[in-house]
């Protein structure tokens, strides 16, 4: 048994030590996402668009925490605003979380009929789901005061 042992213990210190300490070799589905696919998913769902629409709806509250600013400026602003920008800034997040299969399976889904309703009706739904969370938290807002003055 002892010599069993041994001689696979020399077995693998006689390995290569490149070997021992190799990447699991990548499949398909396994494989990276790559920067291509990752943009043209981008594209199909209108991320960037999304983002300066989102921008938008802040707008009304940043005029108000700068009501020294005069309209033009924010015109001005709103105008260098590039959706690119933050169509590039998401790539890396995408390659980090997402395999180049499950990206294509997303590119997929966005082809489809169902796919392009959700990315014309999704600024509409996270505008209402954004009213809704600001109503949600009001209301948790007032039971927190309340609770803190039943306590007192």
């Amino acid at each position: 048994m002892n010599r069993l042992f041994a001689l696979l213990m020399l077995g693998c210190l006689s390995l290569p030590v490149g070997t021992a300490f190799a990447a699991p070799a990548t499949t398909p589905a396994t494989a990276p996402a790559t920067s291509k696919s990752i943009l043209e998913l981008m594209t199909l769902t209108g991320a960037g668009n999304l983002g300066v629409q989102v921008l938008h709806s802040l707008l009304p509250s940043l005029k108000a925490s700068a009501p020294d600013v005069p309209p033009e400026f924010w015109d001005e602003f709103m105008k260098e605003v590039d959706p690119n920008e933050l169509v590039n800034l998401t790539v890396p997040i995408y390659m980090r979380h997402f395999t180049e299969h499950e990206i294509q399976e997303m590119i997929r889904f966005y082809r489809t009929p169902t796919g392009q309703k959700l990315v014309q009706k999704q600024p509409q739904v996270m505008q209402e789901s954004m009213q809704a969370g600001q109503l949600w938290a009001q209301g948790l807002a007032q039971r927190v005061l309340e609770r803190s003055m039943q306590s007192r």
